[in-house]
């Protein structure tokens, strides 16, 4: 194990930065809770490694989280400075949401290892660094508290692990591309990650929870009651939802809401607080009021699958579109195996071509590879290229 560096007040953490700005490139992953122990998404570590030593840099002792940490953010926004990472969708959101900065020069080995094609599900790192150097990490504090302090020595070499290896990964995984001729598709596809950005705007975040599949249409308004009755709990209590009330109670209750005092002392599967005054009587409100519905969504704020708004001929024109390109990923199946015919057309791919065309959907290097395997088999490639 190298140095390990442990950097917890503003003043190192800006020279660590410094010194990381004059390099090529650094490994990098953060540690952060996901409403598993508080309320919302909070950042509880970040690792770098740069090529010979690893800093850890805990933000939760800063007195100014966001400014304290900007020059290390000023380093992962410098396109000059490649940031090698591991699957970094999730990290690069919780930047984009919590602190506003978007990461560019991107590479990342999730992304390269998939586009080798040698299987279709994304890869661990464990996993990876077995398969590519032939020994196992120890991922047992993968699921600990990141938020609580001190961190223990087991968490603090777990966190160096996931950076130590990724120059070595990518090293490895850039070889093998640029052997196969696919480096330029990494390149694409890094890309492409410098656009990732956090959806703040959800007007129906209830609409998303899976526990309204156990519901009908008209307990739809008292389900969306408690949802929200129960953010603000969490809220308060800095804790997230599901210590306030299940999904699967959430459910329950707006199968068969409590309407009597009585009914709400005797009720499990609630956090005390909601029997604690002014949320005891808003949640029997919830099941004593004759609440609205749902107001229909403006015509253009609807996301219905485009083809649910098509009939007759138009339907049919995108029903020709779809055997099309049912039959080209036949055709890919066939010249380059399944995997890589899944990752040119996905059924979420298909759908967004009939309604795009290639042109808008796909990659670059996917239309090619598209394209050729539609002239090698006689296809009309041309009928797909531009938007339905």
């Amino acid at each position: 194990m190298p140095t390990i560096h442990y950097l917890t007040t503003a003043e190192p953490i800006a020279a660590a930065a410094a010194h990381f700005a004059t390099l090529p490139r650094i490994g990098i992953d953060l540690e952060f809770d996901d409403m598993r122990h508080r309320y919302g998404r909070h950042l509880a570590l970040i690792q770098v490694f740069d090529g010979v030593e690893v800093y850890l840099i805990d933000p939760l002792p800063l007195p100014d989280m966001a400014a304290d940490l900007e020059p290390l953010f000023a380093v992962l926004r410098d396109p000059a400075v490649a940031k090698v990472f591991h699957s970094c969708k999730s990290d690069i959101l919780l930047l984009d949401e919590v602190f506003s900065v978007n990461c560019r020069n991107i590479v990342d080995t999730s992304v390269q290892f998939t586009l080798l094609a040698a299987e279709d599900n994304n890869i661990s790192l464990g996993r990876l660094i077995q398969a590519e150097l032939g020994f196992e990490v120890d991922k047992g504090e993968q699921k600990s508290n990141w938020l609580k302090r001190p961190l223990t020595e087991a968490q603090k070499e777990y966190a160096a692990n996931d950076v130590l290896y990724l120059f070595e990964l990518t090293d490895r995984l850039s070889a093998r591309l640029l052997e196969l001729g696919r480096a330029d598709w990494a390149t694409q596809e890094n890309l492409a990650l410098e656009a990732v950005r956090y959806g703040r705007d959800d007007p129906r975040p209830w609409s998303r929870n899976a526990a309204k599949y156990k519901i009908t249409a008209q307990e739809m308004p008292i389900f969306r009651e408690l949802y929200m009755l129960r953010d603000a709990v969490a809220r308060q209590l800095d804790r997230p939802p599901y210590h306030v009330l299940s999904n699967d109670r959430l459910a329950e209750l707006a199968r068969n809401p409590l309407e009597t005092a009585l009914q709400l002392r005797g009720a499990n599967g609630l956090h005390p607080e909601l029997k604690r005054s002014p949320y005891a009587e808003q949640l029997l409100a919830i099941g004593t009021t004759d609440l609205e519905p749902d107001a229909p969504i403006p015509a253009e704020q609807r996301k219905f699958p485009f083809r649910r708004r098509l009939s007759g001929p138009a339907a049919a024109r995108a029903d020709a579109r779809e055997a099309l390109l049912m039959a080209l990923k036949g055709h890919l199946a066939t010249d380059h195996g399944s995997t890589m015919a899944n990752m040119v057309l996905s059924n979420r791919l298909i759908a967004d071509i009939i309604e795009l065309g290639t042109e808008a959907a796909l990659r670059p290097w996917q239309q090619q590879l598209l394209k050729d395997s539609a002239e090698k088999h006689g296809e009309d490639y041309a009928s797909i290229e531009q938007p339905f």
